[in-house]
């Protein structure tokens, strides 16, 4: 059975707004510059829409849109139309004292996994499930890759598996290897531009699906993808 690669987007800095893609280059660690950089706190804490052990939850995170420039440096998009790129002096102004905006050293800014996925099936069944006429917005949910699918879930029965993408003559695939289902938060909720705060959706994922939507992945061959390609799982 194949499928089809029908969103690709990806997300510079931790918990702030990132792009959608017609095509992305991948490597060990991902799709390249995703979640690459990330505010940090001056106690080690990075920026985020929740608490965790290693997060502090900083309002406003998904009300800032992130690009690279030429010089593959992020561009902190702020609601004003202020430009933010890293050490400037508005970024602890902003966002507190000593806050910085760094790139990942040894310890990766990614919660989980290399690369998340979701199939359309899915975001149509919880869509469903909110009672709502329209499949759930993709953006909630962050994902690296959106793959369309007919049967809900479907891509939950792929942990163990590896799945290739793309590839073609004289190309090698993108492979990877499923993990695990991708265990949802609170940054499901949270309002961003075009999308309004929403509890139903965690409520929802925790009554129904064990707070789980999508799957974790593990790089086995980095390639390059495009919107269109074929997905096989092996």
């Amino acid at each position: 059975m194949t499928f089809e690669v029908v969103g690709l987007y990806r997300f510079p800095v931790k918990s702030m707004l990132g792009d959608e893609h017609d095509r992305l280059e991948f490597d060990a660690s991902g799709v390249v510059g995703d979640r690459l950089w990330a505010l940090r706190y001056p106690d080690g804490k990075l920026a985020s829409g929740k608490h965790h052990q290693r997060f502090r939850r900083t309002p406003g995170m998904l009300e800032h849109r992130v690009t690279y420039d030429g010089d593959g440096l992020p561009v902190v998009l702020a609601p004003d139309g202020a430009e933010l790129r890293p050490g400037d002096p508005r970024i602890p102004e902003r966002f507190g004292e000593g806050v910085e905006l760094v790139r990942a050293g040894e310890e990766s800014h990614k919660d989980v996994s290399a690369v998340s996925l979701v199939g359309t099936a899915s975001l149509r069944a919880l869509g469903d499930l909110l009672g709502d006429a329209d499949p759930v917005d993709v953006r909630r949910l962050r994902k690296n890759i959106v793959v369309e699918t007919d049967e809900p879930w479907i891509e939950e029965s792929w942990v163990g598996r590896e799945i290739v993408l793309g590839g073609g003559p004289g190309a090698e695939p993108l492979r990877l290897y499923v993990t695990k289902r991708v265990k949802r938060c609170v940054m499901v909720t949270q309002a961003q531009p075009g999308l309004p705060v929403d509890n139903r959706v965690l409520k929802t994922l925790t009554a129904t699906r064990g707070m789980c939507i999508g799957v974790h992945t593990d790089m086995v061959a980095p390639a390059p993808l495009a919107l269109g390609d074929r997905v096989v799982v092996r």
